[in-house]
């Protein structure tokens, strides 16, 4: 099929990389979910090896060739500096054998999608978190540590959390609890195997998260803490944003990432404390945050045959 060139956007997160592809038009032709790695734990070159592997993949699940691409815009967890993006997009150039490639951070692409020129703010709470904005100009970053330094109120967070209380509770007692019994039978993790599990068998951590949030929904105890825990921690990040930062209007503010995009115990409770806590500085929009379509725009806004 020719469309007459086309454009590809790409959201490379901690878990999944998601690429679609459009025509000048913005009608999304082909969209396809690989698994990702991290660029800030593989290194740019495996990061790299990984991506153009998956772009070649993608290409030929609808038949098309690199040299019809007009362009490629991809949003990469943990591409923070310029010193990163000029890495990685060296390194994709030379393996795709194609120059029309920009790299942004992930947080970028989704605010992008969600706010494009106007000021506002993303929350993103995936395998990693971070509260980003803009206001009048000025770039706000809050949160996004990464795993060791802090994600805090990320999956990956969350569940590490949930599993630093379940083997307290493993030293206070003997008897094996209702939330013990779903987790082996779910994930089959139990008292004997976890440190195997965790340390040597490269479970998931953050793949734990929706069950999780779903067992503190139907009220599990150390689920509800948890996820409650998390939860206070994010709303830290809106009140270090209201003492360094301030606007005279109020901002929208937008949900992304796994852990909050969907309605659950999680982006609810959250939901509800902001408007509670913060509700004269920000306003939550409703609709759900598609970061690919970010990267999208922002292929076409840069290789656009069209741009003058």
């Amino acid at each position: 099929m020719n469309y007459n060139g086309f454009f590809i956007g790409i959201d490379s997160g901690g878990t999944n990389c998601r690429i679609s592809a459009c025509g000048s038009d913005f009608k999304v032709i082909h969209s396809v979910v690989f698994p990702a790695i991290h660029y800030s734990t593989a290194g740019c070159l495996d990061f790299s090896l990984h991506t153009a592997n998956n772009i070649n993949l993608f290409l030929n699940q609808f038949n098309q060739n690199i040299t019809d691409c007009l362009g490629i815009c991809a949003g990469v967890a943990g591409a923070r500096s310029a010193a990163n993006k000029d890495e990685i997009t060296d390194s994709l150039k030379e393996i795709l054998k194609f120059d029309n490639i920009i790299i942004e951070s992930d947080t970028i692409i989704a605010f992008e999608d969600a706010h494009g020129d106007k000021d506002g703010l993303v929350l993103i709470c995936g395998t990693g978190s971070v509260l980003f904005g803009r206001i009048d100009g000025e770039i706000i970053r809050l949160g996004g540590w990464g795993k060791i330094l802090g994600d805090d109120g990320s999956s990956y967070f969350l569940a590490l959390n949930f599993l630093k209380k379940l083997v307290k509770y493993f030293d206070r007692y003997d008897e094996q609890a209702d939330i013990e019994k779903l987790l082996e039978e779910k994930f089959q993790i139990n008292r004997r195997n976890i440190i195997d599990t965790v340390y040597h068998k490269k479970f998931d951590i953050a793949s734990l998260s929706p069950f999780i949030v779903e067992q503190a929904e139907k009220g599990d105890l150390l689920c509800r803490h948890v996820v409650e825990a998390e939860i206070e921690n994010l709303l830290e990040l809106f009140d270090a944003f209201e003492k360094k930062h301030s606007s005279d209007a109020k901002l929208n503010i937008a949900f992304a990432g796994s852990l909050i995009e969907n309605k659950n115990y999680f982006s609810d409770t959250l939901r509800n404390l902001i408007i509670t806590n913060f509700q004269k500085e920000f306003l939550i929009l409703e609709n759900p945050v598609n970061a690919v379509n970010g990267a999208l725009k922002l292929a076409i806004n840069k290789f656009s045959k069209n741009k003058s």
